[in-house]
């Protein structure tokens, strides 16, 4: 089926159900970043490959809302298909809840699909409806009619993470949340987000590409009756020979099973961000049952245990780094693709025993492809290098001793001046970030004009944010803290806290011409004075000072640099030799 009859399939549901708009979030049940195929719906329709963004079907039109992330992909995907591109946070675009109330009529219907809608987008969307006199239905899996060849519920095996990386016994993170239960009254509290369950029994599974997951729910119960739910029922049965109380059910038993506990008039609790209206309805209700899960902090804060792992495990994934680096001077002039690029370091990666995948799809983008933010090059369409110009490769390793996420700009040949003086520009930036030392209190919106600074000097700037959580063999992706200049986001309000490990990834794009950005993962540390937090960045690979202009450079941003610089030669240097160790050498050179 090709998009307009896929969408001429959903308007005859539509017409069949009595509705008068459809909304397709990029959703599945449990509100994750990535979804397994199964609920790739809005993709599959659309045709839209990026990991955010909302489709709205009517019966006459067809938009799309993403974030200037995917604003050029989404002109190339979208092109041909019928549906209109919608530009967020850009001026004269409302909201897709705002262009809803806008263009139906009082008394016209919305459907979504309740079981990949959350309970706060879903109380949220009802609110705006109910000013025009919209209904909203939220039972209704209308693209799972026409959807013929659906894939079927995630069923891959899983693991446990083994406490000497985690840091953490399953068994104590379980109590730590009953305890918490205990003292908000809960009897039992629903875990739906698959990083907190995957965290919270330190298991890892491989239910969704690059993030080592199980689908699945856990509820928990304060008197120690827990039960899970999944397909792999029968594969969690080491937790349940250590907890005989811990039930195995089949994960569509979820939503009877909450129904029970309620009839019961038990007390349940579950995160209304991350719990979807079906499942919310099924415990009572979000004005009875809503409440803030305290996982995403806990799981935020790394213990030592797990942050000297993944201190080791940076060391490693340098060596890829370098060895992709010196292999990218012989293969450029062979005629390499961005796409053989992507799989070569990999194969790089997955020369280290800890390795187990990917921690996303590697962004490897030459010339103008560099300045789509979240580029993905296909074996197809992939650009041909050549050894003029920049290459921006963005990339990442799921370990079992950590996740790591490293961007670095690359000069293929000689760099222009105007390159250069960008490059330094974020350089800048990113320096700025990096050596910042602020009061406990302080949120990721408040330290985000450090890195765009130098940037803005020069009326330039650039539209994502400048960081994110990252999570400890889990997704690389996390809350609940980030680096953001969005007043709004929930994430930049967060308060950084001692242990949590965010990117610090500040660019620049120059549309059709090339891409910048220089990314490092950072540490949130107790500075000596009381009250007052740093970074220490804990990635270690060069920076490439072919495209630095030193020149523009402050005494103490060389001094940074260079003492950087010192450090990824001592702490790499050990695991190479010969003419490894010799590159290694040239490429950490003091300016």
């Amino acid at each position: 089926m090709t998009t307009p009859e896929k969408l001429a399939a959903l308007r005859h549901q539509m017409l069949e159900h009595q509705l008068d708009a459809y909304v397709i979030p990029s959703a599945d049940p449990h509100q994750s970043e990535y979804p397994a195929p199964r609920w790739a719906t809005r993709e599959w329709l659309s045709g839209f490959s990026g990991s955010a963004g909302t489709l709205v079907v009517t019966l006459h039109e067809a938009k799309l809302w993403t974030d200037s992330r995917y604003f050029l992909q989404a002109e190339t995907e979208l092109a041909g298909t019928g549906i209109q591109l919608m530009k967020l946070k850009t001026p004269h675009t409302p909201e897709y809840a705002d262009w809803l109330g806008e263009h139906l009529l009082r008394g016209q219907t919305v459907g979504v699909d309740g079981r990949v809608f959350s309970a706060t987008a879903a109380r949220r969307l009802e609110k705006k409806l109910e000013k025009h006199e919209i209904h909203l239905k939220t039972g209704l899996d209308l693209p799972g009619l026409i959807w013929p060849d659906r894939p079927e519920l995630p069923n891959r095996p899983i693991s446990e993470h083994l406490a000497k990386f985690s840091g953490e016994k399953w068994e104590d993170r379980l109590q730590q949340l009953t305890d918490w239960m205990t003292e908000h009254n809960l009897d039992y509290f629903l875990i739906s987000a698959l990083d907190e369950l995957a965290w919270l029994l330190n298991l890892r599974g491989t239910d969704v590409d690059f993030n080592p997951l199980m689908v699945g729910y856990l509820i928990a119960g304060r008197r120690g009756d827990h039960a899970v739910f999944a397909q792999q029922s029968e594969a969690l049965a080491p937790w349940a020979a250590k907890l005989p109380e811990l039930k195995r059910l089949a994960y569509t038993d979820t939503a009877s099973y909450l129904r029970r506990l309620n009839a019961a008039d038990a007390d349940i609790g579950f995160d209304p961000d991350t719990t979807s209206v079906y499942l919310a309805t099924a415990a009572g209700g979000v004005e009875v049952c809503g409440i803030a899960s305290p996982i995403p902090r806990w799981k935020g804060i790394k213990n030592e245990v797990a942050l000297d792992h993944l201190r080791e495990v940076m060391t490693h994934d340098a060596v890829a780094l370098l060895r992709l680096r010196r292999w990218l001077d012989e293969a450029v002039v062979d005629g390499v693709t961005e796409y053989e690029v992507g799989e070569k370091l990999a194969a790089f990666r997955g020369q280290y025993a800890n390795y187990v995948s990917e921690s996303f799809n590697p962004i490897v983008g030459y010339g103008g492809n560099g300045a789509i933010v979240h580029y993905h090059a296909t074996p197809e369409g992939a650009a041909t290098l050549s050894a003029e110009g920049i290459l921006l490769v963005d990339s990442g390793g799921q370990y079992h001793n950590g996740t790591t996420d490293i961007t670095r700009t690359f000069a293929l040949g000689e760099p222009s001046e105007e390159q250069r003086r960008n490059f330094t520009l974020v350089l800048q930036g990113h320096i700025d970030l990096a050596t910042a030392h602020f009061p406990v209190g302080t949120s990721g919106v408040q330290l985000d004009t450090l890195a765009r600074r130098p940037l803005w000097q020069h009326e330039l700037n650039y539209g994502h944010g400048t960081g994110h959580g990252v999570g400890f063999f889990l997704n690389v992706h996390e809350g609940p803290a980030g680096i953001s200049p969005n007043p709004r986001s929930k994430s930049a309000q967060h308060p950084l806290e001692p242990g949590m490990v965010l990117s610090n990834e500040p660019g620049y794009y120059k549309e059709g011409a090339y891409g910048i950005r220089i990314e490092n993962l950072v540490v949130v540390h107790a500075s000596e004075r009381e009250g007052w937090l740093h970074f220490e960045t804990v990635t270690l690979f060069p920076i490439d000072r072919r495209l630095i202009d030193a020149d523009m450079l402050t005494p103490q941003q060389r001094k940074w640099l260079d003492d950087y610089h010192a450090r990824v030669l001592e702490k790499v240097s050990p695991l190479v030799s010969g003419e490894e160790w010799e590159w290694l050498m040239e490429a950490c050179a003091p300016l």
